[in-house]
This record gives C-alpha cells, sequence and structure tokens, in this order.
C-alpha cells in the first residue's frame, strides 16, 4: 500500500508548525523531536496524539508499532522545513501533558534519597541539563517552585534528552509547602548560594558533610538566586569554590558538581 506524504499545505503540518511556535496551553499540547525523546516519552507514559515520520531517514518502526493509527509520513524536504534539529532520526510527534505530581499526600519512604529543587531558574535549556544529570546520578526526585517556563519546552525536552519524562518531578507555587513537606519527612535542606552578608553562614562543598539519609539541594535563578526563604530554613547554605576572576557558575554545572560530591561522600567517603 502506497504511502500518503503530507504537504506543507495540510492543515496537520500547518498546526504542527503554529504548536513550535506557542505554547497550546488550552489543550496542554507539547512537541516531541528525536528518537529518543520519544522513546523516552513513551517510556514515561506520555502517548502522542499524531506522529510524523519522514520515510527517508527513520528506521525503527519497532517504537511506534502500537501508533499506526495516527502516523502521517512526510518527504524529507517537508521534514527539514518543520524540524527544528538535525539529526533528530526523522520523527515529530505531537504529544498530550498528563497531570503534574504534586506534593500533597506523598511521602519519602526511601532512604539516602536525593532531591533538587528548583526555584525560578528561567533558561530552558538549563533546566534540560539538569534533569539530565539529574536522571544519570538517579535523583529520586525534583521539586520546580516559582516557575518562570514552560516544563514541557522544547528546549527542556530537548536538553534532558527526554529525561524529564522518566523522572519524578513535583510542580508546587508555594515554597511554604514544599519546606513545611520537608520538615514532616526530616529531610536535611541544602541551599547553595554566594552572600557577603555576615548573617549567613556559608560553607565550602569539599569542607562540608553532604551526605546524609534524606537530603534536599535547592538551586536557584541565574541572576537573583534562591529566594530569601531557602536561606533562612536551610540548615547548611553551601557554594563552590572559585579560584580565578568569575565568581560564579552556569547553574547546570554547579548543581553536576554538587551532586556528584554527594556521590562521592555516599560512596567512597561514608563507607
Amino acid at each position: 500500500m502506497k504511502k500518503i506524504l503530507y504537504s506543507l499545505k495540510n492543515t496537520k503540518i500547518k498546526n504542527l508548525i503554529k504548536s513550535y511556535k506557542s505554547i497550546n496551553k488550552k489543550n496542554k499540547l507539547f512537541i516531541v523531536e528525536g528518537i529518543k525523546e520519544f522513546e523516552m516519552a513513551v517510556k514515561g507514559k506520555f502517548y502522542p496524539i499524531e506522529i510524523f515520520i519522514c520515510d527517508e531517514i527513520f528506521e525503527k518502526y519497532n517504537l511506534v508499532k502500537l501508533f499506526k493509527s495516527i502516523i502521517f509520513y512526510i518527504s524529507i524536504k517537508v521534514f527539514q522545513k518543520i524540524s527544528y534539529r538535525e539529526n533528530s532520526g526523522g520523527i515529530i510527534a505531537l504529544f498530550k501533558e498528563k497531570k503534574m505530581n504534586t506534593l500533597k499526600n506523598i511521602n519519602i519512604c526511601k532512604k539516602n534519597a536525593i532531591i533538587l529543587i528548583l526555584d525560578g531558574i528561567e533558561k530552558p535549556g538549563n533546566i534540560g541539563s539538569i534533569l539530565r544529570t539529574a536522571n544519570a546520578v538517579g535523583v529520586n526526585m525534583i521539586i520546580l517552585c516559582n516557575m518562570k517556563t514552560y516544563i514541557f519546552n522544547s528546549n527542556v525536552i530537548r536538553s534532558s534528552l527526554g529525561s524529564i519524562f522518566t523522572i519524578s518531578i513535583f510542580i508546587e507555587k508555594k515554597m511554604e509547602t514544599i519546606f513545611h513537606w520537608l520538615k514532616k519527612n526530616n529531610i536535611k535542606i541544602l541551599t547553595t548560594g554566594f552572600h557577603n552578608n555576615s548573617h549567613y553562614v556559608v560553607k565550602n562543598i569539599y569542607k562540608t558533610k553532604l551526605y546524609y539519609d534524606r537530603i534536599a539541594i535547592v538551586f536557584g535563578s541565574e541572576d537573583k538566586g534562591v529566594s530569601s526563604i531557602w536561606l533562612d530554613k536551610a540548615d547548611h547554605i553551601i557554594n563552590i569554590p572559585m579560584f580565578g576572576d568569575i565568581n560564579s557558575l552556569n547553574v547546570s554545572n554547579a548543581v553536576s558538581i554538587i551532586i556528584y560530591e554527594i556521590i562521592r561522600q555516599k560512596y567512597y567517603v561514608a563507607k
């Protein structure tokens, strides 16, 4: 049976292009581009609404064998026109959100839990990179507060390599709610930051115990840092030592350094 190739004039293709240009909050739709990202989305129990495949590039048909009724084939010319990435494997899919987790009635029973709290981080690429690191390290959950960007932004998905779909993510608007939940579950709070205010004692991560049975590390926005509530409520305020002319790091790099220092202490020092 001959496959129908959809052109740029087709309504479905036009709607897909519109979805790229603006977030469809009303219908809660988002785009996944790339084989690995699609695979991770399905693994995380997100389900596609429409799938667009370029037969000249796409090879892994086992990924989409359950979705034959919603597959639409496009030429390489159309694919190159509508795709935002190179080397994405010939697949673009439109997905619908599922309800995000909240902290209500959620308990942390697991010992040695590591939690990341992202406070007001704005850049989608940084959020995605953090999620990818968190997935690689085995972070138990991520709590997002004071959100400044759409969590299913295409740059978040791409930078996370699809980790956004399989890691446990919780969104909370009120920081006080998060704080009370942490205390209720006996979770130590480590807040990151650089502060000259003598009111706060800031500790070097390499001279501080970072490994606890249950720990939450708070990271703030690129320009403003963490909200003051986290500085006041923290068990410890920590920073990464600097030796050059620059006194700060990209937040995703800072997350990697601190998380791996926790892992080092957990597996190579604590034992």
